[in-house]
């Protein structure tokens, strides 16, 4: 599917770029447009499938946009979102027949359930329309529309009320009683323990069909509702027999069986306790709640209603001084060796709950920062790659995801420091900056981030091993370059000022006539006449 995004605010534009996971929803190519102008003919060059469009911008509104593509014979999806809440907005929008009108600031799990069940309705009405034109009957489309009824009862796209929900049963003609009671059986994975074996679309399809086979003998039923989140890899299974509690535990052992011998992970289950289809949905935070409090007692089976066994009677507190001490001595292997004892100590002892082990993260921070501070490192420069932001996002999923970003963070402080006390390696790197990017604006601060080291402390030691400010070194690269240009080329002295870095051909001349002895065309009529 394509989808076009249409916003004259760009930072929106981006943060829906990189918050939403849109190959999940199925869409594989994503336009973007900063009026309607640009939309129009973004629209024209290729249809598509969903618009996701800005109601309120100066050169056009949408609106505008949403009468203009329905004047096309436009029937696909339209979503609309906007800074304020306006009556005559909203029936304009459902005059025109949009899917839905959300209010910014955005929400990410109400975005995402409305995509979704935009596409969904996409998805039926084309699916529906070519039905209808082969005379085909509703019926042949019974277990996918009752498999969207459960995903949008799980993620509440129906209210959790049983006359909404009872309502939306005889409109989709399905025969099912909102007050019957079933049990909710959800299989995890955390993301982090598929590594790189794996695509993520793959797994889940693999995942989800292993379930179905597992507990409904058929692939793909429509009981059966997959779905990812940043963490973990999740499929919820309805079971709507009275089962024995010995049959439940039974059933889940047997999934996690299979799933360790085929996708060769370890799949943790939770089971609910009966609950109406109302009640639906708040099961399931429940039991995802669960999964994401389970750091010890992966690869089981757990009931809602029953607690993990962890011993919260004494708390615990890092050595803070030790690890401080390691640091210093740049240890790297003892540090982490060090946490995964600790980590494992507690585990034996079932005290390592999540509060226990996000403590332990913050009082390790907490070391870190320090030994950084001493040094004249800035933490927020050196943890900037993608790479230890997703490591740190996943630390609080248990031991094995701490232990991966305590061990990267350990290593990218220690190799920091020891590369900024050798004073003649950042210098260099320093120097080494300064002439690739000379020609750009460039300030001390910008030299100091690139070798993780805080302004004045690189002014420091860049003066002690150089001789010159940093400020001088960077005028000594921009006047030869100058230079060159001078003499190799037939451009104008303003033009030359500018391209080798200077704001103004004033301050080029004052530079260039302090280090050179002479104007810049004083220098160009010599060595010209000379040649």
């Amino acid at each position: 599917m394509r989808c076009l995004l249409i916003d004259d605010d760009i930072p929106t534009v981006e943060a829906l770029l990189r918050i939403v996971n849109w190959e999940e929803h199925g869409i594989r190519e994503l336009a973007t447009a900063y009026n309607i102008q640009d939309a129009k003919r973004l629209f024209e060059a290729a249809r598509p499938d969903l618009i996701i469009c800005d109601i309120e911008m100066p050169r056009g509104t949408g609106l505008d946009m949403i009468r203009w593509v329905r004047e096309q014979e436009y029937d696909g999806g339209f979503i609309f979102f906007t800074c304020h809440e306006s009556f005559e907005f909203a029936s304009a929008a459902i005059s025109y027949s949009a899917d839905a009108y959300l209010v910014k600031p955005l929400d990410k799990a109400k975005l995402e359930g409305t995509l979704r069940k935009a596409v969904d309705a996409l998805r039926q009405n084309r699916l529906l329309g070519e039905y209808s034109k082969l005379g085909l009957a509703w019926i042949k489309n019974r277990e996918w529309v009752e498999k969207n009824f459960w995903r949008d009862v799980l993620t509440e796209a129906i209210s959790p009320r049983e006359d909404l929900i009872g309502s939306e049963l005889r409109k989709r003609e399905l025969a099912l009683d909102a007050r019957r009671e079933y049990r909710l059986l959800l299989a995890g994975v955390p993301r982090s323990r598929i590594g790189e074996r794996w695509e993520s679309s793959i797994f889940q399809y693999a995942l989800s069909n292993l379930v179905s086979e597992s507990l409904f003998g058929q692939v793909n039923h429509d009981r059966i509702i997959p779905y990812q989140t940043e963490s973990s890899f999740y499929v919820v299974a309805l079971l709507e027999a009275p089962l024995e509690e010995e049959e439940l535990r039974e059933r889940g052992g047997r999934l996690i069986r299979l799933c360790d011998d085929y996708l060769k992970c370890t799949l943790t289950c939770y089971i609910s306790e009966r609950v109406p289809i109302a009640g639906m949905s708040r099961a399931r935070e429940e039991l995802e709640r669960l999964d994401a409090a389970n750091l010890l007692f992966r690869g089981k089976v757990h009931r809602q209603n029953e607690p993990l066994a962890y011993d919260t009677t004494e708390r615990y507190a890092l050595d803070m001084e030790r690890f401080g001490l390691l640091f210093v001595q740049k240890e790297k292997a003892q540090i982490v060796n060090g946490l995964k004892k600790e980590l494992e100590t507690l585990a034996e002892r079932n005290m390592l709950d999540p509060a226990t082990l996000h403590s332990i993260r913050e009082d390790f921070l907490q070391v870190v920062y320090s030994f950084l501070l001493r040094n004249h490192i800035q933490a927020h420069v050196l943890f900037a790659d993608e790479a230890i932001q997703r490591l740190a996002q996943q630390a609080d999923g248990g031991v094995f995801d701490f232990m991966k970003w305590a061990q990267a963070v350990t290593g990218k402080t220690i190799d920091s420091v020891r590369d900024a006390l050798e004073s003649e390696g950042v210098v260099e790197k320093a120097k080494r900056f300064i002439h690739d990017h000379y020609k750009q604006e460039l300030s001390r601060e910008d030299v100091a981030a690139h070798v993780f080291l805080t302004g004045d402390y690189l002014a420091k030691v860049f003066k002690s091993e150089t001789g010159c400010t940093i400020k001088e070194y960077l005028n000594e690269c921009r006047i030869q370059s100058a230079k060159r240009e001078l003499l190799e080329s037939k451009a104008s002295v303003g033009d030359i000022a500018l391209d080798s870095g200077f704001d103004t051909l004033s301050y080029f001349s004052t530079v260039f006539k302090k280090l050179t002895g002479e104007t810049p065309n004083a220098y160009r009529s010599r060595h010209q006449g000379r040649s």
